[in-house]
């Protein structure tokens, strides 16, 4: 399809079809702590020690919800009609539950696991539900999810805890999982 434009004066942008912008919110703060955190835990691979207690805040994330949207992960994939990621979703889950319990004795592991959890808890919530929720495709909630991942692994700048996007991923179905982010709209 064709479309003509001419004589047209605008001090925005001028679109023929479709437009969609996505801008996601960065918490600069936490670039500048995470910088603090890697180089109390590249002195010896703890950092400031836990005593083998999760802080606060990741246990609030560590916990699943009571109250809310309790269903679980394959529940909330089914109806989102994802059931094509169950196994994979399950196995990132379990991975990312692990990589966590296994950084317990490491109170400055355990932050930036909080940052990067408040992250993408965050954006999952501004970005991805708000395309849910105006009934986006599957493609352009998939798209959201993506560019919601690569901007949480471009804010881990140095990354001492080495995470990959597929970690990152694993991380939104431990969300998921512990009913903090839904795939279908509520």
């Amino acid at each position: 399809m064709f479309v003509s434009q001419s004589n047209n004066q605008a001090t925005g942008d001028v679109v023929a079809g479709s437009k969609t912008e996505l801008n996601f919110i960065t918490s600069g703060g936490s670039t500048d702590e995470l910088t603090l955190l890697y180089a109390k835990l590249k002195t010896d691979g703890v950092g400031d020690p836990s005593g083998n207690a999760f802080c606060e805040k990741l246990l609030h994330y560590m916990a699943a919800r009571t109250e809310g949207d309790v269903r679980g992960l394959e529940e909330k994939l089914k109806a989102s009609d994802r059931l094509d990621q169950l196994q994979f979703a399950k196995e990132l889950k379990e991975f990312a539950a692990k990589s966590i319990m296994r950084r317990q004795g490491s109170q400055t592991a355990q932050r930036i696991f909080s940052i990067v959890l408040d992250e993408l808890h965050t954006k999952f919530t501004l970005v991805v539900s708000s395309a849910i929720q105006t009934g986006a495709s599957r493609r352009e909630v998939d798209l959201c999810i993506s560019q919601t991942l690569q901007s949480t692994k471009s804010m881990l700048g140095e990354n001492v805890l080495e995470l990959t996007l597929k970690d990152l991923l694993g991380l939104l179905y431990f969300l998921g999982g512990n009913c903090h982010i839904r795939w279908d709209k509520c």
